[in-house]
């Protein structure tokens, strides 16, 4: 769950992303320097045909849609599954606050500023682009795939400098409850300076994972706006401001909450 400051005019509403919608990519294994992909049957662990299968929610890449080109700060949100033993070679960014947590697997960064390491599901990482700075994105693990979620947020200004930093977290940390990961730097939005993971820009973003018919609330007050996403199993919201529809989230949906929201999520039968 991401939550972003909004213009204060933007009513309760609460509007399904359905998974169908979104922008399937799956680009060519050459585009990031990959081997061919693997004969169907040929190598152990792999669970597409493809290197990479990237669900992007806002225009990205090869997809471009001027009435879709993010939501508030939020720029970018791609959901990718790299298959064992492929990834993203050596490529830059500039003027963007990027984060990604890793839903499943193991996830290798390497990059200009001297960082190097690999972080397991619940770790997220972020890297401040600012005025340059080149990195790489590996699966090296030869049996298992890799699924993680990149969000890029606009700063609150260009040409900073750059910087990297991570935070790994346990199953208790994240059970049945909202898990504040990132926040603001000090001084730089609401709640600045309080979450492991501090980015510049007035934006959070928790994560929970349910029991089966768990409830959680979710709040937003005045000038707030959030974008939820179901990373695994289902959840059902509504109730309150802006959730009197009640709507149904599978892997992979999403949902725009307006601010002012006031709703309840609750875990369906395999768990959120």
């Amino acid at each position: 769950q991401g939550s972003y400051r909004t213009p204060p005019t933007i009513m309760p509403s609460t509007t399904k992303v359905p998974s169908d919608k979104l922008f399937v990519s799956e680009p060519p294994p050459s585009w990031f320097g990959n081997p061919e992909n693997p004969a169907a049957g040929a190598a152990p662990g792999w669970t597409n045909g493809n290197w990479l299968k990237s669900r992007f929610h806002f225009s990205f890449a090869e997809y471009s849609n001027g009435a879709n080109d993010g939501f508030g700060c939020m720029r970018v949100m791609n959901d990718d599954l790299v298959q064992p033993a492929r990834g993203f070679g050596t490529h830059g960014h500039a003027n963007m606050e990027i984060v990604t947590y890793i839903v499943e697997g193991a996830l290798t960064h390497q990059d200009s500023m001297g960082t190097s390491e690999t972080l397991g599901r619940g770790a997220i990482q972020f890297m401040t682009a600012g005025n340059g700075v080149r990195h790489s994105e590996h699966n090296r693990d030869k049996a298992n795939p890799l699924r993680f979620i990149q969000i890029w947020l606009t700063p609150n200004r260009s040409g900073l400098t750059p910087n990297y930093g991570s935070h790994s977290t346990e199953a208790a940390d994240r059970a049945n409850r909202w898990f504040h990961m990132v926040s603001p730097v000090a001084g730089a939005g609401a709640g600045g300076g309080i979450a492991p993971v501090q980015i510049n820009q007035d934006a959070s973003i928790r994560v929970a994972e349910m029991a089966p018919g768990f409830t959680l609330p979710i709040t937003l007050g005045p000038g707030r706006q959030a974008y939820l996403l179901c990373m695994e199993g289902g959840a059902s919201g509504g109730g309150g401001a802006g959730g009197d529809a009640a709507f149904l989230l599978g892997r992979h949906d999403a949902a725009e909450l307006g601010a002012g929201t006031e709703m309840s999520l609750t875990a369906g039968p395999q768990g959120a």
